[in-house]
């Protein structure tokens, strides 16, 4: 599962925008039209009642009597952003800047109108074409630090938006802005824990910012920093409890659902962050929700995937050979691709199984919602969720007549316009349906496709990882923001009890070991029994699986990808299964393995107790060893194709019931 997504928070559109009178910045050939003021004052008073859509027509009819008007094309610009047209709201901006290149307003709207349609290089440039004569503000700063980051390059972004944040003065609104998206940035680049400092400033200054409060609490726990982690769960509750029973609410571009996954099992909280966040990615969005019949050119339907992932990436190491046998009849499968061209094989074997694939990494919501109606697409499956590069504002322009959600994000999408989550019996029971706002859809078997291709090099010597000759290796390699301190307690526990073991954890970050160590200590475990391994590439990964005894889960959220990696090594996972869909992913993985009743417990004390056991026991370890080794070649978990053709009579189970006029509902795994 990737990080939670840097999401690049937006300032509010200038109050002042609509407002006052104006002077064309270029001489006219003849006297301003006092019917263009008329029509703009018009669209002033609209502007103020919200009818953005009678403001615009006022503010086109100004434009085309007054086109050198500046001002009148920004009104424009604002009219056509609260209607949700981007892409007319960027081209008014451009010609707002364009008679005005000097001022500061007209270059910073069209530099954020550009950047939340992922068009970063150009707000960049927009950014930095700005007359050199005009002072640049802490608003200038901000974007360029947003415009930066969202092209990764986030070391330069912090200059910007530390310049922003120290020049803010008193304006708490700017300064809210720069520590966020700095908060961001420093997180991208690894530094947990002064990125979880940016998030307490911003919720300093406003004890009600949700979003900052689970940024502060997520990044703690990324940093290990316990101490903090319980003061920041603190006035995290204290924010929700105030904003749930607040009619007013907050800005919900700030929340991040997926920051709550490794910190609560609690599967109602989730689907409200979810659905709060949603309903910020529905605003201005123009949506239909009209049924309407999937379409069938050549005969065939149109399967489109809508992921930044379709490079070396978890999930495109998950779905690879599944594509494979998905593709061809009765399914066509275009890819709609938001990220990086990592010329790697793995994405030149998913991309292979594409009829079409659109690069869509720069291009505006409003551009691919368009494309994917041009395509035709019956069943638009969306891989992300809440996770970075998450596109769900299309979704809620409803471009498919099916739209599902799958893999990418453990949990509710929250938006009404996502119609299917695919699970399984274990991670989606349909007595759980409550949970989430799509309907759920079961497969037969686990929800988590795998890839029979992938490889199992050697394994590695112990002395190769950095591990002892002698004891038990416990490790888990799940990524630290998942260490909770009641699960860190048990694995202390753990090796208190099992002399000569060691645990062996996926920490690069120098502090964040030393934090680690600094706990087990507490705990009376000696420095020497955590082992830290760094990150390398898959293949050495795989390698050095085969020298872990147990791998030790966490809980609340679950290794994913990570569990399975180890499973197809031979490894045993033991696992703590909880009430979200997060927390039961390794359950999943073992109930299909036909191991739950050894690896899965449901409370702690039972978990502590089993990891004693089978840390004790070598002979009970090696047959379970070879259980997962007959399971590699027969169990359905590890057969893509099987996957495949289960997924196939999945999805044209909801095409059927949906051209039968019939409203989504529960897809019972058994068909039911």
């Amino acid at each position: 599962m990737p990080p939670p997504p840097p999401r690049l928070q937006a300032l509010r559109i200038p109050r002042s925008a609509p407002l006052g009178p104006h002077t064309p910045v270029r001489a006219a050939s003849r006297q301003p039209s006092a019917t263009a003021r008329r029509l703009w004052q018009q669209g002033v008073d609209f502007t103020k009642v919200r009818e953005h859509a009678k403001a615009q027509v006022c503010f086109e009819q100004a434009v085309s009597l007054e086109p050198g008007d500046a001002l009148y094309w920004l009104n424009l610009a604002v009219a056509e952003h609260k209607l949700g047209r981007g892409l007319a709201a960027v081209e008014a901006a451009r010609q707002a800047r364009d008679l005005d290149p000097a001022s500061l307003l007209y270059c910073n709207f069209l530099a954020e109108r550009l950047r939340e349609q992922h068009r970063n290089s150009e707000a960049l440039l927009v950014l930095d074409q700005l007359d050199a004569g005009t002072a640049r503000d802490a608003h200038w700063h901000a974007l360029r630090g947003t415009a930066l980051a969202g092209l990764e390059r986030h070391h330069e972004a912090t200059s910007d938006l530390t310049h922003a944040l120290t020049h803010a003065g008193q304006d708490l609104p700017r300064m809210r802005y720069a520590a966020l998206n700095l908060g961001h940035s420093l997180a991208a680049l690894k530094l947990h824990h002064a990125a979880a400092q940016c998030y307490r400033m911003v919720l300093d200054l406003d004890p009600l910012a949700l979003g900052s409060a689970l940024y502060a609490a997520h990044y703690a726990a990324w940093a290990c920093d316990w101490s903090a982690l319980q003061e920041d769960l603190t006035r995290l509750q204290t924010s929700l409890n105030a904003v749930r029973n607040s009619a007013a609410g907050i800005p919900s571009d700030e929340l991040a659902p997926f920051c709550l996954l490794a910190l609560l099992d609690d599967p109602a909280l989730q689907r409200w962050a979810a659905s709060h966040a949603g309903n910020h990615q529905m605003r201005g969005v123009a949506s239909t929700d009209e049924p309407r019949p999937c379409p069938r050119p050549n005969g065939r339907l149109r399967i489109g995937w809508l992921s930044s992932d379709f490079h070396h990436h978890a999930t495109a190491i998950l779905l690879a050979e599944v594509l494979e046998h998905l593709a061809g009849d009765p399914f066509e499968l275009f890819f709609y691709s938001a990220g990086p061209d990592d010329r790697s094989p793995l994405r030149q074997r998913v991309l292979a199984t594409a009829t079409r694939v659109h690069e869509v990494a720069s291009w505006a919501n409003e551009q691919l919602v368009q494309q994917i109606r041009a395509d035709e697409i019956a069943v638009l499956i969306d891989l992300k969720g809440h996770t970075r590069g998450a596109r769900l504002q299309v979704l809620a322009a409803r471009p498919a007549p099916l739209q599902v959600s799958w893999l990418g994000y453990p949990g509710t999408s929250g938006s009404p316009h996502v119609d299917y989550l695919i699970g399984d019996r274990v991670i989606t029971p349909l007595e759980a349906q409550g949970d989430f706002t799509e309907q759920i859809a079961q497969l037969p078997h686990c929800y988590q496709p795998n890839d029979s291709r992938r490889s199992r090099p050697a394994a590695w010597s112990r002395a190769r990882c950095g591990l002892p000759e002698e004891g038990v290796v416990f490790a888990s390699f799940n990524q630290a923001y998942k260490f909770s301190p009641e699960v860190f307690d048990a694995w202390c526990r753990i090796l208190a009890g099992c002399p000569g073991s060691v645990l062996w954890l996926l920490v690069p970050e120098p502090t964040t070991q030393q934090r680690l160590r600094e706990a087990a200590a507490l705990r009376g475990i000696a420095a020497d029994r955590l082992v830290f391994a760094p990150f390398l590439g898959i293949e050495s990964h795989r390698s050095r699986l085969p020298n872990v005894d147990l791998f030790l889960d966490t809980f609340p959220c679950n290794g994913h990808t990570t569990a399975s990696d180890a499973l197809w090594a031979g490894v045993p996972v033991l696992t703590l299964q909880g009430r979200t869909l997060a927390s039961r992913v390794a359950a999943s993985l073992l109930h299909t393995l036909g191991l739950a009743d050894e690896l899965v417990r449901c409370d702690i004390e039972g978990y502590v107790q089993r990891a004693l056991q089978l840390g004790s026991d070598a002979q009970e370890r090696t047959q379970l060893r070879h259980r997962l080794e007959a399971a590699r070649r027969d169990s359905p978990l590890f057969d893509g194709r099987c996957f495949a053709a289960d997924l196939r009579q999945l999805l044209l189970r909801m095409v059927a019931r949906h051209d039968a006029g019939l409203r989504p509902a529960p897809l019972a795994a058994d068909g039911a």
